[in-house]
């Protein structure tokens, strides 16, 4: 007996539209147009220079970081492909990685070269990495960079930006992040900062009906709950709550063998992410207590 098997489903087309980290349905990431052009513009001249201005991004969780760098990683290395321009753009996230040898072992790969998962020294790393920028210049994203800038006397992002034709583009929940980074590596990098604020709720709904009409079939949820959905998410100011608010409540739905998401379903969904939001609290707050402890 097997405990996994298909299944048609009366509520669910596709669930993976409504995963934290997935793409958005179009590839272009919505609302976010001015964000991306002003992104562009600073970008634009890797391609005739071979190097661009670095950025620092930043913004509270949920309001499309990730989403908007990705995307714009994904157009850097296509417009490079077009134009057959040796670019190549790399994406890591630094919260995964967790240390400055991993996060490098993973922009390796990146830039094209294959390499063992461990056994490489850093200096090794470091010299395959600038043996590639011989040939082309890179564009480098670090996601959640805070996670490694504290654990070197010289931060990564120290070494990289002294390299010729790289250009990084940090990305961090906030601005005092930044800080971290050593006077003269800050000297150095000189990045643009670029926020993020979140997303107005009319825009929310905007996003969030998007993903409701790739996730459930058609007339699922009706748009009155919908509305609420976007109000409440606009409130937490997490465009990732209403995803998990949305999921939630379609399986809720389709374990009582509706053919509709009902108010009674959303409510079950949103006192849910409300106890987990309390129970991720408790742990942010057990962990400042060891912090405080050890100190």
């Amino acid at each position: 007996m097997t405990l996994f098997k298909e299944k048609s489903s009366r509520i669910f087309m596709d669930t993976k539209w409504l995963q934290p980290l997935s793409d958005p349905p179009s590839g272009k990431p919505l609302c976010r147009d001015t964000s991306l052009k002003l992104m562009a513009d600073f970008l634009s001249d890797v391609f005739t220079t071979g190097q661009a201005r670095n950025l620092f991004i930043f913004g509270k969780p949920g309001t499309g970081k990730t989403v908007c760098v990705q995307y714009l990683l994904s157009e850097i290395n296509k417009y490079a492909k077009e134009t057959k321009a040796p670019i190549s753009a790399v994406y890591v996230n630094a919260g995964r990685t967790r240390t400055p040898y991993y996060t490098m072992l993973e922009i390796v790969k990146g830039s094209g070269l294959k390499v063992p998962d461990a056994g490489w020294q850093m200096f090794r790393l470091k010299m395959a990495f600038e043996n590639t920028l011989r040939d082309k210049a890179v564009v480098i994203a670090i996601d959640e960079v805070d996670a490694i800038l504290a654990k070197e006397k010289e931060p990564l992002v120290y070494y990289l930006n002294r390299q010729p034709k790289t250009t990084l583009i940090l990305i961090s929940n906030r601005i005092e992040d930044a800080t971290q980074l050593p006077e003269r590596a800050l000297s150095t990098l000189q990045p643009k900062l670029i926020s993020l604020d979140p997303y107005k709720p009319e825009e929310i709904k905007e996003i969030l009906l998007d993903r409701v009409k790739h996730t459930f079939h058609s007339d699922v949820l009706p748009d009155n709950l919908l509305g609420e959905i976007a109000r409440i998410t606009s409130e937490a100011g997490d465009l990732r709550l209403g995803f998990s608010i949305l999921l939630s409540a379609g399986y809720s739905a389709e374990k009582a063998g509706k053919a509709r998401i009902e108010e009674e379903d959303v409510k079950s969904a949103i006192k849910g992410e409300s106890k987990l939001d309390i129970l991720k609290k408790m742990e942010a707050l057990r962990e400042q207590l060891q912090k405080l402890r050890k100190g």
